[in-house]
């Protein structure tokens, strides 16, 4: 796999990294006051355990592990896209070395490009005295029975 490709891969399993973190925060965090003055819940609620925490939501020490663990997973995966960057060719070019180095790199799939055309030409050459050997010899070949039938021809 190119290093292009792995960088594609390695951002788009940050993004998905990112939805999941958020979708985790969404659904398993307890509720919070935002005011001392708006209660969480109705005041009529039976629980205060329920009152405290939604349904779904993680405990606090579960959660606030499972907060570190993702995001110790974002900042790695981070270090991990910075190096496939520093891993790039010509990262650390100007960018006149950058065109530079592509005008040499034109230049030589010129040459490559004129040497395979070179290489066909020769090839379709060779095929073409192959095939007129060929037309010979088969020709040279049915002359003598050509020859042998009309012998017999004659002696009838």
């Amino acid at each position: 796999m190119d290093r292009l490709t792995q960088l594609q891969d390695a951002v788009d399993a940050m993004a998905r990294m990112f939805t999941n973190s958020i979708y985790y925060v969404h659904e398993k965090s307890a509720m919070a006051a935002l005011s001392e003055n708006i209660p969480i819940i109705h005041p009529k609620a039976k629980s205060l355990l329920l009152a405290t925490y939604k349904v779904q939501a993680d405990p606090p020490e579960v959660f606030q592990q499972n907060m570190k663990e993702l995001v110790t997973d974002i900042v790695k995966k981070g270090q991990e896209i910075d190096q496939l960057i520093e891993a790039l060719p010509g990262i650390s070019r100007t960018e006149e070395e950058q065109i530079e180095q592509l005008s040499k790199l034109e230049e030589q799939n010129a040459k490559a490009n004129q040497e395979y055309e070179k290489a066909v030409a020769d090839t379709e050459s060779l095929m073409a005295e192959i095939t007129q050997a060929l037309r010979r010899i088969t020709d040279e070949q049915s002359k003598p029975v050509a020859d042998q039938i009309a012998c017999f021809d004659n002696k009838s």
